[in-house]
């Protein structure tokens, strides 16, 4: 693996002195844990850091690797994951002194997902911590919810994004022309961890500025390519709703906001989309 495909890993906050922004929600999180709390929502945009933030309380509360359960819920969100979850909640970490359960991507559990577990989630063993991540807090249940101790993220603003690629930047002993890094922050539209993917891809090219800003019009042009397609087909005055439907259903709704932001970028090629759909 290359450098510039690893930077993003290489360079994940493991404390709380390596988080950029959000020092209210960091201060938040850390303040309801020493009150006592084992469940945590975590909410905010695509990138914001949900998942590096509940690494970084598992490794604070002492909770070794091996117990340190990270779950994707696009492809565990039935009551089958949800019963092994209860089961395994019932016996001590295997290494260190807590057991942590990280859902990621939680709004994409079942019903049935979210019910079973708030027995667990209300009366949670001293040792067992959950952290549930979510862009869209909203599809958890409110009984669900209102167990949690909710914590919000926020995208970051230009000034800390900058100073977050300087700094990454520095650490690999490179200098990245401003240009190059208000672009960057542009497109990574507040998401920390698609800015470091972005810097990685342009840290080590070897053609100065230009090619730099290059690379990045050729990942904006990538990035969205079902957005594209269906503005297209919007501006076909002859699309009919059936041509519509599965343009819908192919695209990734995880984060709206992104499909917002990226919809509405385009509409100066795409002008006559206002015949459609009014402005935001």
């Amino acid at each position: 693996m290359s450098k510039r495909q690893e930077l993003y890993r290489r360079y994940r906050p493991s404390t709380w002195d390596e988080m950029v922004g959000n020092e209210t929600a960091i201060k938040s999180l850390r303040t309801e844990m020493e009150n006592g709390s084992h469940v945590f929502l975590l909410h905010g945009p695509a990138g914001t850091g949900k998942t590096t933030l509940a690494r970084i309380c598992a490794n604070e509360i002492g909770a070794g690797e091996l117990s340190i359960r990270e779950v994707n819920s696009a492809n565990n969100r039935g009551i089958d994951t949800a019963r092994e979850i209860i089961e395994q909640i019932r016996y001590n970490p295997s290494d260190g002194e807590s057991l942590v359960w990280i859902i990621d991507g939680c709004h994409k559990t079942t019903s049935d997902w979210q019910n079973a577990m708030l027995k667990a989630t209300e009366d949670t063993p001293s040792h067992v911590y959950f952290f549930l991540c979510t862009t869209e807090p909203n599809k958890l249940i409110q009984p669900l919810r209102s167990r949690c101790s909710v914590v919000t993220l926020k995208p970051l603003s230009d000034e800390r994004m900058t100073y977050l690629l300087k700094r990454t930047a520095s650490a690999e002993k490179k200098k990245v022309p401003d240009a190059v890094l208000e672009r960057i922050v542009e497109m990574a539209d507040g998401g920390s961890c698609k800015a470091l993917k972005l810097l990685g891809k342009v840290l080590f090219l070897e053609g100065g500025e230009d090619e730099q800003l290059e690379a990045l019009r050729d990942d904006d042009a990538s990035d969205a390519p079902e957005t594209i397609e269906l503005c297209r087909a919007l501006m076909n005055e002859k699309t009919r709703w059936r041509d519509i439907a599965p343009l819908l259903r192919e695209m990734d709704w995880g984060d709206t906001e992104r499909v917002r932001y990226e919809f509405w970028a385009m509409l100066p090629p795409f002008c006559c989309l206002e015949r459609y759909c009014p402005g935001p």
